[in-house]
C-alpha cells in the first residue's frame, strides 16, 4: 500500500510520499519472503530514478524530502519532532494525496537516522558481516549519489553566471549553499576530528569498532526474514463415520509426520545440528556465522583480498563519495574544506589501509578522480612515504623533470616491503598519468631514474631485518610480488611511450 508508488501523482508528488518510498527499509527487502513486497521496493527505486532523471531534486522537492531531521538540531529527539511537525506543516500545494502513515513519520530513514554520514557508515558496514542488507543499502547509496551530485552540478551554471555578473566568490557560493551536499555537510562542524568522523563512514569496515560508531539505522533490521509457523491447531474435528466425518485421521500432513518419525527412531534426536542448520543457511553465501569464523583468514590475506572493505562494488561507491567530495571543495572551498585539506584528510586514512585497499586508490582501474587530482593525492601520499634525503616537491602541478628528480628514484624510508610496495604504487601512477597526459617523453635520463628506483626499492625492502613468522612471511611475499609486477608495468609503460 505504502509502496506502490507508481499510483502517485508524478509531477507533483509531495514530500510525504518521497519519505514512503522505501526502496531498501528491511521490512519490505531482507525482512520478508513476500514477493509483493521485494517488488514494490523495487518500484520505489525505479519512481525515485525516474524522478530525478526526469525532474532533477530541486523541480521535484527530492532536496527538501531527503533532510534528516537531526540535522537542523543539536537534539536528536526534538530533531525528530521537529521533522515530524514540518510534515504535518506542508504548504497548500503538498496537501493533496496526504498519507498518514508510519512510513511517512517515524519509520522514515529522515527520521529515524542521526545524519547522511551516519547511513553511509552503517551501509558500507552491512558490506562486509551484513550481505544481505548490503544488497539493498548499495542500491539506496547509488541512488542517493546520483541525486546528490546532479543536485549540486545542476547548481554550478548559476553559481558561474553569478561570479561572472558580481565577480565575488562569496556570491557564487552563496548559490551552492543550499544543495544537498552542502546542507549534508553542515552538521559535520569545524573541528578536524568532526572531519574524521566523515572519513570513519566512508571507510567503514563491518569491524566491532566501526559497527559500534555507525550502528544499524532500524532496530533489528539484519535479521533474517521470520519463518512462517505451520497453524495452530484448532478445536479436535468431530468423529463421525456415518457420515464421512473422520476427524483428525487421514490429514495432510500424517505422511509427513510418518516419515519424520521414522527419521527420529533412526537418529535418535528431531533437533537438527548446528552443523546442518549452517549448512542450510549457506546456499546464498551469506551465512554471518561464517564469516565470523574466517575473521582470523581474512585479517592474515588483508593485502590481497579486496573484499574486507566488502568488495569491488563497495569500492566503487565509496570513491564515488570521496570523488563528490573532491568536485565540491574544488568549487566551494569555504564551506567544508579547500581540496588541499580535503586530501590531507585522505592522506591520513588512506596510507594505513593494507597493499590491496590502498592500490584501489591510487592506482584504480577506473579513475575516480580527474588526472591532476589523482596526482595531488598520490603527491601528498609519497611526501611522508619517501626516504628523506629525496627532494622536496611542493607544487601541484607535476612535470615530467620534477618525477625524475624528486620521486622515480627513491625507495621508501625504512624497509618495510609493504612500504616500499605503496611508494612503487605511487611513483606508477604518477608515470601513467603524465603518459595519459600527453606530458612524458621517454629519455635515457627518465629510464634511468625509474630503473634507479625500482632496484632502491627492492633492495630496501630486502634489508627488512625483522623476524618474519606465519602470516607476516605471507604479507612481505605479496608485497614484494607487488612491487615487481608495478616495475614490470612501468618498464612497459617506457617500451610503450617511447
Amino acid at each position: 500500500m505504502a509502496l506502490h508508488l507508481h499510483q502517485a501523482q508524478y509531477l507533483s508528488p509531495s514530500r510525504e510520499m518521497f519519505n514512503i518510498a522505501k526502496p531498501g527499509h528491511y521490512l519490505v527487502t531482507t525482512r520478508t519472503t513476500s514477493q509483493d513486497k521485494h517488488v514494490a521496493a523495487d518500484d520505489a527505486l525505479r519512481y525515485l530514478r525516474h524522478v530525478n532523471s526526469l525532474l532533477g531534486a530541486q523541480e521535484s522537492g527530492l532536496d527538501k524530502a531527503f533532510q534528516f531531521s537531526s540535522a537542523s538540531s543539536p537534539s536528536r529527539g526534538k530533531g525528530r519532532r521537529n521533522r515530524i511537525s514540518d510534515i504535518a506543516g506542508d504548504e497548500d500545494d503538498d496537501q493533496q494525496g496526504r498519507l498518514s502513515l508510519s512510513y511517512a513519520g517515524k519509520e522514515s530513514l529522515w527520521n529515524t537516522a542521526e545524519d547522511f554520514w551516519s547511513v553511509v557508515g552503517w551501509a558500507f558496514n552491512c558490506s562486509v558481516p551484513h550481505r544481505p542488507r548490503w544488497e539493498r543499502w548499495k542500491l539506496w547509496l547509488g541512488l542517493m549519489l546520483d541525486v546528490i551530485q546532479d543536485d549540486f552540478e545542476n547548481r554550478l551554471p548559476e553559481a558561474e553566471k553569478t561570479y561572472a555578473v558580481t565577480q565575488s566568490t562569496g556570491a557564487a557560493q552563496s548559490v551552492l549553499k543550499d544543495s544537498m551536499i552542502a546542507q549534508y555537510l553542515l552538521p559535520i562542524g569545524e573541528s578536524r576530528s568532526n572531519k574524521r568522523r566523515l572519513m570513519r563512514a566512508v571507510l567503514a569496515d563491518g569491524t566491532q569498532k566501526s559497527l559500534a560508531e555507525f550502528g544499524e539505522v532500524w532496530k533489528h533490521e539484519t535479521k533474517a526474514p521470520k519463518q512462517k509457523q505451520a497453524e495452530r491447531p484448532g478445536k479436535r474435528r468431530k468423529l463421525d463415520l456415518d457420515n464421512g466425518e473422520f476427524g483428525d485421521y487421514f490429514d495432510e500432513s500424517d505422511e509427513d509426520s510418518l516419515a519424520s518419525s521414522v527419521r527420529r527412531s533412526r537418529s535418535g534426536t528431531a533437533v537438527p545440528s548446528a552443523r546442518h542448520s549452517r549448512a542450510a543457511s549457506d546456499d546464498n553465501g551469506n551465512d554471518e556465522d561464517e564469516l565470523s569464523g574466517s575473521k582470523a583468514l581474512a585479517v592474515s590475506t588483508s593485502v590481497t583480498s579486496i573484499d574486507t572493505l566488502g568488495g569491488i562494488e563497495s569500492l566503487h561507491l565509496r570513491q564515488r563519495i570521496m570523488a563528490l567530495l573532491t568536485l565540491f571543495c574544488s568549487k566551494n572551498p569555504d564551506a567544508f574544506l579547500d581540496t588541499e585539506e580535503l586530501f590531507d584528510l585522505y592522506t591520513e586514512f588512506l596510507r594505513p589501509l593494507p597493499l590491496a585497499m590502498f592500490q584501489q586508490f591510487v592506482l584504480p582501474a577506473t579513475p575516480w578522480l580527474g588526472p591532476n587530482s589523482q596526482a595531488s593525492l598520490n603527491q601528498m601520499l609519497l611526501r611522508p612515504l619517501l626516504v628523506t634525503t629525496a627532494p622536496a616537491y611542493n607544487e601541484n602541478a607535476l612535470t615530467q623533470k620534477e618525477f625524475e628528480s624528486c620521486y622515480a628514484p627513491y625507495a621508501a624510508n625504512n624497509t618495510s616491503s609493504t612500504d616500499n610496495a605503496k611508494v612503487g604504487l605511487l611513483i606508477e601512477s604518477l608515470l601513467r598519468l603524465l603518459w595519459s597526459s600527453n606530458a612524458l617523453q621517454v629519455t635515457p635520463a627518465l629510464r634511468m631514474a625509474v630503473e634507479q628506483g625500482i632496484a632502491a626499492r627492492k633492495d630496501k625492502a630486502a634489508f627488512d631485518g625483522r623476524k618474519k613468522v606465519g602470516g607476516r612471511i605471507k604479507v612481505d611475499e605479496e608485497a614484494m610480488s607487488v612491487m615487481e609486477c608495478s616495475a614490470e608495468r612501468m618498464i612497459t609503460v617506457l617500451d610503450m611511450a617511447g
